[in-house]
């Protein structure tokens, strides 16, 4: 079981917003294989420019840090295999990322958004041998009744 406790702010004027928000993942437990991940922090802040009413645009700085796993399978030999090493799964991140946001406030397409975003980081470090990510691409599309 994990607690996932964050808070959000949320600011704007006229064609501006703006906003920031604190979030984590608490590992409370081990899972049945007994080990637990390792707790996650996190801070986006971003901004974003309406250009007219269909359309804004949005710049977001993503920062991330998270731990080590906490417990091993004894079945696997870290010294045969580096990933299975668990005192080096920690890392933290900073990405970069820009997004368009279009929105249908009206006619057949009305209560339609599609929301996307890309990035990259502009800050990695990673304590062992992991996947660094090299780009980030998130597509969403979203419909309101």
């Amino acid at each position: 079981m994990d607690l996932l406790p964050g808070v959000t702010y949320i600011g704007g004027q006229s064609l501006w917003s703006w906003g920031v928000q604190v979030n984590s993942i608490l590992r409370l437990g081990e899972n049945d294989n007994d080990y637990s991940l390792g707790n996650q922090y996190g801070i986006s802040v971003w901004g974003a420019r309406k250009i007219n009413e269909y359309a804004s645009l949005s710049m977001r700085l993503d920062g991330k840090t998270w731990g080590d796993i906490e417990g091993a399978d004894l079945e696997l030999n870290p010294m045969m295999v580096p990933t299975a090493r668990t005192d080096l799964r920690g890392g933290e991140s900073i990405d970069f990322l820009v997004g368009i946001d279009l929105i249908a406030p009206d006619g057949k397409m009305e209560g339609n958004r599609l929301a996307i975003e890309a990035g990259m980081p502009i800050y990695q470090k990673l304590d062992g041998p992991q996947l660094a990510t090299d780009f980030r691409l998130s597509i969403g599309w979203q419909l309101s009744f």
